[in-house]
């Protein structure tokens, strides 16, 4: 069904603006890699096949906290089969932000991210949304940045690019933007004007 989705929508399928048409995570959607990535995340009891332990329960817990509903969506086993078949920058990438996450934690409460209460969880997170990134957030591809440190700033921007391209890429995400299960609708929903919009 979300092969369908994505498939049938392909280009067309308009993500937030969280997620920006260069990161890496845009180059799955509609693929069957996604597709691929969906149906083993989909499984009860998932096993990492990129991330060890700790880093699953913390990717986890982070999207989680950045989108709600993220966990029921299994954005994090998604992610994880996704990075599996990722080139070894975008993965080096991804790893970089997961452990500025908990470099954060640690200098902030000296504990990791999955061990602080919601409200640390919540209070480093406005911390890292509000830190002004020094280049488009830490992806491959992305210019350099100015000062040559990457900032928390960056690594936010690229878990939440990751995140939010899984999450509005699976049947409850979707949904949320308003798929019915139609993959064309006849008119934009919500639009109440009598003569549509032509011209």
């Amino acid at each position: 069904m979300l092969q369908t989705l994505l498939g049938g929508v392909g280009a067309g399928l308009a993500l937030p603006s969280v997620v920006q048409a260069q990161h890496p995570v845009q180059h799955h959607v509609g693929t069957s890699t996604a597709a691929a990535a969906q149906k083993k995340a989909a499984v009860a009891v998932y096993k990492p096949v990129f991330l060890d332990a700790h880093q699953m329960k913390t990717l986890t817990s982070l999207s989680e906290a950045i989108v709600p509903g993220s966990t029921e969506a299994k954005v994090a086993p998604f992610l994880d089969t996704l990075l599996e078949v990722e080139s070894a920058q975008n993965q080096k990438a991804f790893l970089s932000a997961l452990g500025a996450f908990d470099m954060l934690a640690i200098d902030k409460h000296s504990k990791p991210w999955i061990a602080l209460t919601a409200a640390e969880q919540d209070a480093l997170l406005q911390t890292a949304s509000t830190t002004e990134p020094s280049a488009r957030p830490g992806w491959p591809g992305a210019p350099a940045p100015a000062s040559g440190k990457t900032t928390i700033g960056d690594h936010f921007g690229n878990l939440k690019g990751w995140i939010a391209g899984a999450y509005f890429s699976s049947e409850k995400g979707a949904r949320e933007l308003g798929w019915t299960e139609n993959v064309f609708h006849t008119e934009l929903p919500g639009c109440t004007h009598p003569d549509g919009h032509s011209g």
